[in-house]
């Protein structure tokens, strides 16, 4: 079965993270996406740390199933090429700060004067019309001006910095809801759409029950004082023999009674929403149960029972948990260059199609001869280009 995205054509002018990953699921789902990199190293995720033998294992991750092409855009003979890939491309995906498209005659009213239907995707830190707009920022910035980092860490504490970037992911996501809303849009009415992705407001995803009850009560959350943030003894981390942890996720009263059956301390069920100072109590009996045994036994003796406790994995751990294998959501795929790389799957399991690994992440430049040639240029060009470094 084709792939819902075959025959829709990706303009990729992103780098790093956020765009090039919220393209490769447009890829994965089909498209084709066509990396536009320019003479300065192009997307320089490839030379950042931890590189397998020649490229970074970060490239890999976020890149497969995409084509290259190596432009100069601030070459006259550039542009016009890249201005004839933009009439034949249904999607484009741009990162650079606010105005630096428009200083090079590619902003989305140039694009749009060539091509109508073109989905103009540009994805920066704080937007187009942020009094931030023009500052530099990265993930732990957006989490903090968003309220985010305040909320993460102990109550005696000060906030823990995540080692996930949850601001570009969110970014990746939201990029790539708006971009298939658009492409819709597009069927309909054949018309494209401008799309203004900020990372930090991508953020808002994580603050929907929090923000919400701020914004009724006026009660600014407390770093480990919230129902989801390990103020309760049924929803916290306890360590157990072997030095591992489980998180208990009890939050409804009939797993937390569970739990305390399974212990015998069912006792402890009429305090389960008793005060802070109860609580501390509390956690410190069950903190005493737990390491009584190690994680392996826990989980053994708790399978009978219906509870929300889960180990704590590392990520070597992550990789043999039976739901991580199960779904096949990391492999290691063929590639000529490392021979072999690893992948993250899709994140969505369809009934038909088959979303995911098809070729490896493209060399830079790579497919530039091939595209230029579909776009009527002939061989000679295409050896003048190259040698005068336009492509």
């Amino acid at each position: 079965m084709q792939l819902p995205l075959e025959g829709i054509r990706v303009l990729d002018l992103s780098r790093l993270l956020p765009g090039p990953f919220c393209t490769q699921m447009l890829a994965d789902l089909g498209a084709e996406v066509i990396k536009v990199e320019d003479h300065m190293g192009g997307d320089y995720m490839r030379l950042l740390e931890h590189k397998i033998k020649k490229f970074s294992v970060y490239y890999y991750t976020v890149n497969r199933n995409k084509k290259s092409i190596r432009l100069d855009l601030r070459n006259q003979e550039g542009k016009e090429i890249f201005l004839n890939l933009v009439k034949t491309a249904d999607v484009l995906v741009e990162a650079y700060r606010p105005g630096a498209m428009e200083r090079l005659g590619l902003g989305y009213d140039d694009l749009k004067a060539i091509n109508p239907g073109l989905v103009y995707c540009s994805i920066t830190g704080y937007g187009q019309d942020s009094p931030y707009k023009h500052l530099p920022g990265h993930d732990v910035n957006y989490l903090s001006v968003m309220g985010v980092l305040n909320t993460i860490g102990t109550k005696e504490g000060r906030p823990s910095i995540p080692a996930t970037p949850f601001g570009d992911v969110a970014g990746t996501y939201n990029a790539t809801m708006a971009i298939l809303a658009a492409l819709m849009g597009k069927q309909k009415n054949g018309v494209g759409q401008y799309i203004d992705i900020a990372l930090a407001d991508s953020l808002i995803v994580f603050q929907i029950m929090g923000m919400s009850k701020f914004m009724v009560d006026g009660i600014n959350p407390e770093m480990g004082n919230e129902a989801l943030s390990g103020h309760y003894a049924f929803y916290d981390v306890y360590q157990g023999k072997d030095g591992r942890y489980l998180a208990f996720g009890n939050g409804e009263e009939k797993f937390w009674a569970e739990f305390l059956k399974a212990v015998n301390r069912e006792d402890l069920m009429a305090d389960r929403l008793a005060d802070e100072k109860r609580q501390q109590e509390i956690k410190v009996e069950i903190a005493e149960i737990v390491k009584t045994k190690t994680v392996a036994e826990w989980m053994e003796i708790l399978k009978d029972y219906d509870v929300c406790i889960t180990p704590v994995n590392n990520y070597e751990e992550a990789l043999q948990d039976p739901h991580v294998k199960s779904r096949e959501l990391w492999f290691y795929a063929d590639d000529p260059v490392e021979e072999r790389i690893p992948q993250v799957a899709f994140p969505a399991k369809f009934s038909d199609y088959k979303p995911g690994f098809r070729t490896s992440p493209p060399k830079i430049g790579a497919d530039s001869a091939e595209l230029l040639q579909a776009l009527g240029y002939t061989e000679e060009q295409i050896a003048s280009f190259k040698e005068r470094k336009v492509i």
